[in-house]
């Protein structure tokens, strides 16, 4: 039997382990899914703001740049002929008398530090005019500390910027500017990265049109057919550190190129410091990118070569998905489940024990007066007993095995009616001390068979108390506490069992006392339980019942209205019976 327990809780078990299991993995599962829509939220997020942040930028660019787009190619020459110009009487003079003073001559943009001009293979700024232009320029109030610096800068610009390859990197800016807004993107792109792709095509038409377009419309003029600036385009210059500027090709009788530097570390500071509310200045930068793939892209800027880079999580997400309830509700339910799972086996499994005890004790009920019976009645039927006190003395122990069987059959029968809730007590109103003297009778002959007398203490306020109750449940209450006391008792000094009626509290109560063993702590607890006879085995024990005396008594007592007890005493057993007077 314990093998076969043991194998039915190493099922349970397994079951267990493998509902655990599938909620684990199901838990693992709902958390990817979790941080993946957090994830997805937090990218989403995140773009968003990069595009509105790169369409910020470009918008702050464009306009700056439209104003040197449509600077005209004169204002490279620090002291420009002027095309037409006329005296104060209004005579026409000679192209090239009359000589004007750039307006770049004396300017420090502290974004655009210094202009420039590559013609015949040299290399001149406006900024710094030489010679007698100097003096001219100074003497105008120009400043000899601005015109100083901006030396310094065309020295730095000349050690940097590749006269021979100049022209090599105008093509290919023009080449990349004439391909602005033909952005494409391979089909297996993810929705983000095309609309990233299609947002940078938006930002580059924007940018062709408002900077390119402008440009040209503003020399549309009579003298532009002499010379013609293009567009303006973004050129790195390599080295350390890489340096941005924007040139044009001027076409007419003096080809040319013009351009400007960009302060790059000004750029970035100002370009940022535009977006900062919606971007960490310390989690973006500006980074050089001349050749996008389709992955950086989303990310460029339209007015430069160089995109903006997110160095980390800029944006808080939550997950619209109830997951800690979700989960609470799972495992919940699944702990439930298996809780109530294992104490309904728990269950099963202790009602086996006490059906196979109950079988047991039973049969072994059984067998032993059915025994007695088969043999003293053949004995008697064939006349082997011929003594007439021999006869009567068989006589007397068949009916007493008669009476063993009628209680065991009784207490079985009376427990099968109480869990079935087929028990119906017959209830009328009874004067206490007439229901003792006639329920002692009984208590007294079986104490009388163990060699055990009963002593009986009814209190006179106990003795005239009326109780409406069935008087056979309460004798048989009162027998099976009685019983028990003959089987474990009839060993105590003196050999006696106590029965004290009294009235306490609106009732009644009965209290059977003994002076045996009594009953150990360990098993205190489960006393009342049936067929449980302190979970000894029927092989082992020698005391005859099935376990089902104080299970049956208890209810009994409660199908009355009242309750029984094992009460703490010195020494032995005591059960105390209390009823209500109602």
């Amino acid at each position: 039997m314990k093998r076969q327990h043991r194998r039915t809780w190493y099922w349970f078990a397994a079951g267990a382990c493998g509902l655990l299991g599938v909620v684990t993995v199901l838990t693992v599962m709902l958390r990817r899914l979790d941080d993946g829509e957090i994830a997805a939220r937090r990218s989403a997020a995140q773009n968003e703001r990069l595009r509105l942040a790169l369409w910020r930028i470009d918008s702050w660019m464009a306009p700056q740049l439209a104003g040197e787009a449509v600077r005209p190619a004169g204002d490279y020459t620090p002291l420009p002929a002027a095309d037409m110009a006329w005296t104060n009487a209004f005579h026409p003079l000679e192209g090239g008398e009359v000589v004007v003073m750039s307006p770049l001559v004396g300017s420090e943009s502290p974004l655009f530090p210094l202009h420039f001009e590559v013609a015949a293979g040299a290399l001149t700024s406006p900024q710094v005019p030489v010679g007698n232009a100097r003096d001219a320029c100074e003497a105008r109030g120009v400043d000899h500390g601005v015109i100083e610096r901006a030396v310094e800068r065309l020295a730095a610009l000349r050690a940097r910027l590749p006269l021979p390859v100049i022209e090599q990197k105008v093509q290919l800016a023009e080449a990349w500017v004439g391909s602005f807004g033909c952005n494409t993107i391979s089909r297996d792109a993810t929705p983000d990265q095309q609309q990233g792709v299609q947002e940078y095509s938006n930002r580059q038409v924007n940018m062709l049109r408002n900077v390119c377009q402008t440009a040209t419309r503003s020399f549309n003029l009579p003298s532009s057919t002499i010379e013609q600036p293009g567009p303006l385009v973004p050129v790195w210059l390599d080295g350390e550190p890489a340096t941005l500027v924007f040139v044009r090709r001027v076409r007419g009788d003096r080809p040319r190129v013009q351009g400007f530097v960009v302060d790059w570390q000004r750029f970035a500071d100002e370009a940022l410091a535009t977006i900062a509310d919606l971007l960490p200045r310390d989690a973006t930068a500006l980074v050089r990118c001349e050749a996008p793939s389709e992955a950086l892209q989303p990310s460029m800027l339209a007015s430069v070569p160089a995109r903006l880079e997110l160095r980390r999580d800029c944006v808080a997400a939550v997950s619209g998905l109830p997951l800690l309830s979700i989960l609470a509700v799972t495992w919940g339910v699944a702990g439930l489940g298996l809780l109530g799972l294992g104490l309904t086996l728990r269950a099963a499994v202790g009602y086996g024990d006490r059906r196979a005890r109950f079988a047991s004790a039973v049969t072994h009920e059984l067998r032993t007066p059915l025994t007695t019976f088969r043999m003293y009645s053949e004995m008697l039927a064939d006349g082997v007993v011929q003594d007439p006190a021999a006869r009567q003395d068989y006589l007397r122990t068949l009916q007493r095995e008669s009476d063993r069987l009628a209680r065991v059959v009784e207490n079985v029968l009376a427990w099968s009616r109480l869990e079935e809730g087929r028990f119906a007590s017959r209830r009328e109103r009874v004067a206490v001390g007439a229901m003792v003297s006639r329920i002692v009778g009984p208590l007294e002959r079986r104490l009388a068979e163990a060699s055990m007398q009963l002593v009986l203490q009814i209190d006179e306020l106990a003795r005239d108390a009326v109780l409406t109750t069935d008087e056979d449940a309460i004798g048989q209450v009162l027998f099976n506490l009685i019983d028990n006391a003959a089987k474990y008792a009839a060993a105590g000094e003196p050999p006696e069992v106590t029965l004290h009626v009294a009235s306490s509290g609106g009732g009644v109560t009965f209290t059977v006392a003994d002076h045996g063993p009594g009953i150990p702590a360990a098993l205190r607890e489960r006393v009342f339980a049936p067929f449980d006879r302190g979970a000894v085995p029927m092989s082992q024990n020698d005391v005859p019942g099935v376990g089902l005396g104080l299970a049956l008594a208890r209810g009994l007592a409660r199908d009355l209205g009242g309750e029984l007890r094992l009460v703490e005493s010195a020494r032995g057993a005591c059960f105390e019976l209390a009823l209500p007077v109602g």
